[in-house]
């Protein structure tokens, strides 16, 4: 039975993506673990909005399987840019959750003459530097991680993840669908995307969002990464780092605001 989408094969994989609706592009990037899925309360909101949405799942996620090699975030880069030609899209808002907004990260700032703004949700700077405590953070909750069942490790995760029960089971039936040794390679991928750029700023619109509650460690780089960019951090009260799912209406919101303001200003005479 067809889902509705569409399969791009590139470097070996069929990756799934869906097109909906007509306007402005907004192209949605899920994070480790999950699928596109995570956007539909997004995906309904925007194109009732009057926008172009694609929500895709990332190689080795959802549908765009099978996928056995290890994941590589370059290439998952590089499959963003693959999609976006396919496509024909010539100006895009991107909006990337976790490790999605990481890839959007580099895509925006390898094209940025093909992104209109950039919405991070739940995401740390690929740019801005690590701290002592942050690094220690990542390391005992990755140890932590490793020394839990594979049989726990699912529900370990959804706990991690998000605040309400219905995002909790769908974390835990998502991560349930990956072998331990694949979920921990994801754990750690955005770390590979990190660049230490001191002075870099984005060239696009940002806007960023995360989870009053977000426990994956990116609270910390984003309170700091607010200011570099002379803009305030989005906190949804309440929210987990599933923050589509825990809060989706809150993220709606913010979504309608932002890009709106995008929107040229109409002049009257």
């Amino acid at each position: 039975m067809s889902d509705g989408g569409e399969t791009l094969w590139v470097a070996g994989c069929g990756l799934r993506y869906w097109n909906h609706g007509d306007g402005t592009t907004v192209v949605l990037t899920h994070g480790a673990g999950t699928d596109h899925t995570i956007f539909d309360a997004q995906l309904r909101f925007l194109t009732e909005a009057g926008h172009r949405v694609i929500t895709w799942d990332l190689r080795g996620h959802g549908r765009s399987v099978p996928w056995d090699e290890p994941f590589d975030p370059a290439q998952a880069v590089e499959d963003l840019a693959s999609l976006l030609e396919r496509l024909s899209i010539v100006r895009t808002v991107l909006v990337g959750h976790g490790l999605g907004a990481n890839i959007s990260q580099v895509l925006a700032r390898r094209y940025p003459e093909r992104v209109r703004a950039l919405v991070v949700i739940g995401g740390s700077s690929n740019a801005a530097r690590v701290t002592l405590r942050e690094r220690l953070g990542h390391l005992v909750r990755t140890a932590l991680l490793r020394r839990t069942p594979a049989r726990a490790l699912p529900g370990r995760l959804a706990d991690l993840s998000a605040t309400t029960p219905g995002a909790r089971d769908f974390a835990s039936r998502a991560f349930a669908r990956m072998s331990k040794a694949r979920l921990l390679d994801l754990w750690t991928a955005p770390r590979q995307l990190h660049r230490r750029r001191r002075w870099y700023r984005s060239r696009v619109p940002l806007c960023l969002v995360r989870g009053e509650h977000d426990r994956s460690g990116v609270a910390s780089s984003m309170r700091r990464w607010a200011p570099r960019e002379l803009i305030r951090e989005v906190v949804i009260p309440g929210a987990g780092h599933l923050v589509t799912l825990d809060a989706p209406k809150a993220v709606n919101g913010v979504l309608g605001t932002f890009l709106q303001e995008l929107q040229p200003a109409v002049r009257t005479l």
